[in-house]
């Protein structure tokens, strides 16, 4: 690796030297996914306080309707779904993701998570389009889990997702904040997310909604990204970075790792760096 007072300003100056990094392919991204997903904490953290504060959210026997954003492939929202069935009413659970093969994938474990008491509506397409398949429905929540980063106007899909709280329905958003590991992702390509976490407030309180927060503070793995024949460091790194690294030259991958281990703490012969989430709760004021 090289060596730089300033690591992510010497990674913005290489890249801006050098070709674009293409972006991951989709089954590529996905893999990648999972991979960083398994070197992080965070999902585990996000997973417990989901279910406690949703269950908090929908108390009672009453039959409720879940309206998630951008939710994948599920892989957060079934093992919630299936946290909320005991001792509860039937759950309909409103999915609108924009891929339509991962949503059907999503469709399926949620199916499966609500029972035969519960149902479940794939709107295959964009959130600010989820109208064409149920139109002008209220619901009990709104979850948008790690999906605003797509939005295309972050103040425009909070205020419609308020539109779509029935009195005293909860808009709840996990959202990464603009630090460390985001100001990296972000020096590699700066189109790649929104980084909305600056301005949620502001967006919550033009739609009427008052929210509270914590911060999750997780933590990523990033020691198989040093080692240059790992095949689950690779994926980490493309994932973090958000592109396909294989055609960076050793001087920008070098360039790259320094801004990684710049930002990361190293415990003997482990790295890490923080990954945190931002988790709120937002209700009408």
């Amino acid at each position: 690796m090289t060596t730089s007072t300033a690591p992510l300003d010497l990674l913005r100056g290489t890249l801006a030297r050098r070709p674009a990094l293409p972006p991951l392919t989709p089954t590529a991204y996905a893999r990648a996914h999972a991979t960083y997903e398994a070197h992080s904490d965070q999902r585990a953290l996000l997973t417990t306080w989901l279910a406690s504060t949703v269950a908090d959210r929908l108390p009672g026997a009453a039959a409720r309707t879940v309206l998630s954003v951008g939710p994948g492939d599920g892989s957060v929202d079934a093992p919630l779904a299936s946290s909320l069935v005991g001792g509860r009413g039937p759950l309909r659970w409103v999915v609108a993701e924009p891929d339509p093969v991962v949503g059907e994938r999503c469709r399926a474990r949620l199916a499966q998570a609500v029972g035969p008491a519960g149902s479940v509506v794939l709107h295959a397409g964009p959130f600010d389009t989820v109208g064409e398949t149920v139109g002008a429905e209220q619901v009990d929540l709104v979850l948008a889990v790690h999906s605003l980063y797509y939005v295309p106007d972050l103040a425009v899909a909070v205020a419609a997702a308020a539109a779509r709280l029935v009195p005293g329905a909860a808009l709840v958003v996990l959202l990464a904040p603009l630090e460390a590991l985001c100001l990296l992702t972000e020096a590699v390509d700066p189109a790649s997310h929104r980084w909305w976490s600056g301005d949620l407030p502001d967006a919550l309180a033009a739609a009427g909604l008052r929210g509270s927060a914590v911060r999750l503070p997780g933590r990523l793995d990033t020691t198989d990204c040093f080692d240059p024949g790992s095949p689950t460091g690779r994926e980490v790194l493309d994932f973090l970075v958000g592109a396909d690294c294989a055609d960076l030259d050793d001087v920008a991958r070098g360039v790259l790792l320094d801004a990684l281990a710049d930002i990361g703490t190293r415990d003997g012969d482990r790295w890490s760096v923080p990954h945190p989430v931002d988790a709120v709760v937002a209700t009408r004021v």
